[in-house]
């Protein structure tokens, strides 16, 4: 009844007959193969074909059902509706947007950014979703990367692109826009027309050298999270609830820009008809226990350190946080003291914390775990989901067998088109169809275990460092003769940056110096924390490359 090919992308579906159900003509989640961008997959056969659908359902169907809240703002889903045509308008007819153009948002999460990501959609242009925590140089480097036609920006940011010189028109997110946003007549939203697999956003990552990349996402990525995440929820649940259950309230920690954000929670929850709760502004744990009581969120989206500061924040037993269904976590690894923490803070969703593994580039999960797994299999990154295929490939790019360490590729119908404008890179992680994801590890029985320490890339509170970006900026210090850079485990923070420094002969260089050095060129999560001066020549192999793995050798055996 089915193919080998829809066998070998949906097995957990076709192993039970709930599964099969969904899956078979006539399911709600009937499969049919198609080409997609030159290559066969197996696609779910009724699907949406743009994002603005996912919008648009909800607010049929939830008019008065409040949408977005932060302290002292609220829109319902018609008020959020209105706000994204007169928005819409306001790119069209004062900014000349037009479809296929390019439009930045830079700026912190606000309800502003929700209400401008869906007009800006709504015209056919293409999100340009900046990197608010940017240095100057990684900005500039974005703009001239995608040079946008307009930049939606908070007041913060709108300083530093008049600082930059910017060219782009800038519109300020500012009360005063909120006013327009909010008020007056309301016109048509007249959504442009699209194809699934046109270009709706460029989200930003790091390559080798630091400089921002701009990963092409399609519609048809964003749709495919939503619906591969509701179909394996729909698995692992065993059935069709028999009830609906109420929409979630979900506090949004991760900044919008950041795939678990904007994927994770404005595609996500808008298409579940919930209430997305911000507190935008300086993190403070009891501000997030303040929302959580006082919004009664069923989920919380956090990020890095978040979890773990908000979990273990003195005053957290005099807060009622009995609302909490699920707590999410990722953008850094989750050790299992942490998950431990996050156990004991929220007893009412011991059985529902849940970390997913993907990058920006491959756009949907393609891994999970989360509950009893997370103790009983600590070094698991959950089961491979239904919807792709993942392979574990030798140096030669030849698949190893099960147990077996290996380089991790993903195939599936919504990775990215390729990184904007550079061929080059785009063809060193996408080959014929499948995605290397950069990363280390190996299949167990279904089960993907990553190997953390056999990448340089540096994870920080969900930030991504690379060590030469560091490395650069430290060897510009006259007193240092060489350094190299790597990622140790923190409780916290998930990884901290760690400096092994060279210092040149006669040099009195202290570690308070070295780290306000870096600070005048880097943001600060990419400052390190810990420190190592020394004097010898940091180890190296016969080509003369400095042996990270030595150094970081050498700081687990002095633990």
């Amino acid at each position: 009844m089915f193919s080998d090919l829809t066998t070998s992308t949906y097995p957990l579906g076709l192993s039970t007959e709930f599964g099969r159900s969904l899956l078979a003509p006539g399911g709600f989640f009937e499969v049919a193969e198609e080409e997609v961008l030159g290559h066969t997959h197996a696609v779910f056969k009724n699907r949406m074909r743009s994002v603005l659908e996912i919008f648009a359902n909800s607010v049929a169907g939830n008019g008065a059902r409040e949408y977005l809240a932060d302290e002292h703002r609220r829109l319902t889903y018609t008020e959020a509706h209105d706000a994204v045509a007169r928005t819409a308008r306001i790119l069209r007819e004062d900014l000349g947007i037009r479809p296929g153009d390019r439009v930045g948002l830079y700026a912190a999460n606000s309800l502003e950014w929700v209400v401008s990501f869906w007009a800006i959609v709504s015209t056919g242009a293409v999100v340009s979703a900046m990197n608010s925590y940017w240095s100057d140089p990684e900005t500039q480097a974005a703009l001239e990367l995608t040079a946008p036609r307009a930049i939606l920006a908070d007041a913060k940011r709108a300083a530093v692109l008049d600082r930059l010189g910017a060219t782009a028109t800038t519109l300020v997110l500012d009360g005063d826009l909120f006013t327009r946003m909010t008020t007056g007549p309301v016109p048509d939203l007249a959504p442009a027309p699209t194809d699934e697999d046109d270009p709706v956003l460029y989200m930003f990552t790091s390559g080798t050298t630091g400089r921002p990349k701009a990963v092409v996402h399609r519609h048809r990525t964003v749709i495919g999270l939503y619906q591969c995440a509701i179909y394996n929820a729909l698995l692992r649940m065993g059935g069709i609830p028999s009830e609906i259950p109420a929409p979630p309230r979900v506090l949004v920690g991760a900044p919008f820009f950041h795939l678990s954000a904007l994927f994770g929670s404005i595609v996500m929850y808008t298409a579940a008809s919930g209430l997305l709760v911000l507190r935008p502004g300086r993190f403070e744990e009891e501000r997030v226990l303040r929302a959580i009581q006082d919004e009664r969120i069923t989920y919380w989206l956090s990020v890095g350190s978040s979890g773990p500061r908000v979990a273990m924040h003195p005053k957290l037993a005099d807060y009622d946080l009995s609302s909490i269904e699920m707590v999410m976590v990722g953008g850094a690894p989750v050790t299992p003291t942490v998950r431990r923490l996050l156990r004991r803070a929220f007893p009412g969703g011991v059985d529902n914390i849940r970390m997913g593994y993907t990058s920006t580039e491959c756009g949907t999960n393609i891994a999970t775990i989360g509950g009893d797994e997370f103790e009983d299999d600590p070094e698991s990154a959950g089961p491979i989901q239904d919807g792709l295929l993942v392979e574990i490939r030798d140096p030669a790019g030849v698949p190893v067998p099960d147990g077996t360490d290996g380089h991790v590729f993903v195939r599936s119908p919504f990775l990215m088109l390729g990184y904007l404008d550079d061929p080059a890179a785009s063809a060193e992680v996408l080959r014929d169809g499948w995605l290397s994801m950069g990363d280390v590890g190996r299949l167990e029985k279904g089960e993907l275990y990553l190997n953390s320490r056999a990448r340089d890339l540096i994870f920080v509170s969900s930030e991504n460092v690379y060590p030469s970006e560091v490395e650069n900026r430290l060897e510009e210090h006259p007193d240092v003769l060489e350094t190299c850079v790597a990622g140790v485990d923190d409780p916290i923070t998930g990884q901290a940056v760690k400096a092994f420094v060279v210092l040149a002969p006669g040099a009195v260089t202290t570690v308070d110096e070295l780290a306000v050095h870096c600070a005048g060129g880097l943001p600060a999560y990419k400052v390190p924390t810990h420190w190592d001066l020394r004097t010898e020549p940091l180890p190296r192999n016969a080509t003369g490359k400095i042996l990270r793995t030595a150094l970081l050798a050498e700081e687990d055996a002095s633990r």
